[in-house]
């Protein structure tokens, strides 16, 4: 039986680029069979989705001015069909308690 840990470090190096859409056609059904049984994956999934439009709302201001927006920050799915341009709305995010 494979280590699962070692198959969950070599998917988490890859779910950057899986988040913002820029792996391969053929990355891509490995790591969503492997995200379809892995809750820690899918939460770090989550979570650099959550980042990369914290990051994209953050600067309209470069898109503005920039010309042409760079692709981080052009709104995406990341759950989207590979080669679909769906577009999803930011998910609002409840502000963070403070811990004192």
């Amino acid at each position: 039986m494979p280590n699962a840990t070692a198959r969950c470090d070599d998917i988490r190096e890859s779910l950057g680029a899986y988040v913002l859409g820029a792996l391969e056609c053929e990355e891509l059904p490995p790591i969503r069979a492997h995200l379809a049984h892995c809750p820690a994956c899918r939460s770090e999934r989550d979570d650099l989705a959550d980042v990369a439009r914290l990051l994209r709302d953050a600067l309209p201001s470069l898109a503005a001015t920039a010309g042409p927006r760079p692709r981080i920050l052009r709104p995406y799915s990341p759950f989207a069909p590979p080669g679909s341009r769906a577009a999803a709305p930011p998910r609002q995010m409840s502000p963070r308690k403070e811990v004192p």
